[in-house]
């Protein structure tokens, strides 16, 4: 059976400590964000390699996925997963198409309105709004030392859809988002490592196209 990565499995299955104290010291909410937005939001697009961990705790399940991110302001996200098998996710708005890449089949739907698209990756084609959209705290997840990472917690401020929440891992340096923990009301989650994170001037169409895909 296909496994298609977090966007699908998520969507499906909704349905069926302290931080460090020098950045708890020098760092609060609000210029953390700031400072978010001020990498972000000059540039219309990113790529960044990722790594995922898809937990669904009712079914005892877990996948490993890797592959390459795309994201393009205003809406557009691709998902090129490399392992365990060669698929792209495509998201545009609330609409979603998994192309496999070995039979050439396709997948597509919708991402149900009860859950706001926010909670699924969309927020980082609006990192400008990202104070608007959720309530944002520092969190109280633990890190190792070298990760150097600020962690914080994002609640969506559209949805009634109690325990969805977002965990970001920022770089403390450069204020990436290297990791991002995405969990249902359920303690479902994904979490994304990104690495490599490059930023562009422009990203084609055909990065975000199931028909006859880029290799």
């Amino acid at each position: 059976m296909k496994r298609i990565t977090f966007l699908i499995v998520f969507i499906v299955g909704s349905f069926c400590n302290v931080q460090a104290a020098v950045f708890a010291e020098t760092l609060d909410v609000h210029n953390v964000v700031r400072k978010i937005q001020a990498v972000y939001d000059p540039n219309c697009c990113f790529t960044a390699t990722f790594d995922q961990l898809t937990v669904n705790i009712s079914m005892d399940m877990r996948d490993q996925f890797q592959g390459r991110m795309y994201v393009r302001k205003p809406v557009d996200i691709a998902l090129d997963v490399i392992s365990p098998e060669r698929q792209r996710v495509v998201m545009k708005g609330r609409a979603y198409t998994v192309y496999f890449y070995d039979d050439g089949s396709q997948v597509n739907g919708e991402v149900p309105p009860e859950i706001n698209i926010e909670n699924f990756f969309g927020f980082f084609t609006n990192i400008s709004a990202l104070d608007k959209n959720f309530t944002i705290e520092l969190s109280t997840r633990q890190t190792e030392p070298e990760d150097k990472m600020i962690f914080l917690e994002l609640t969506n401020t559209s949805s009634s859809q109690a325990g969805f929440k977002i965990v970001l891992g920022v770089d403390s340096h450069h204020f990436t988002i290297k990791r991002a923990i995405i969990y249902d009301a359920l303690g479902n989650y994904n979490r994304f490592d990104l690495f490599n994170i490059t930023f562009l001037k422009s990203i084609p169409d055909s990065r975000f196209e199931t028909k006859s895909p880029q290799n």
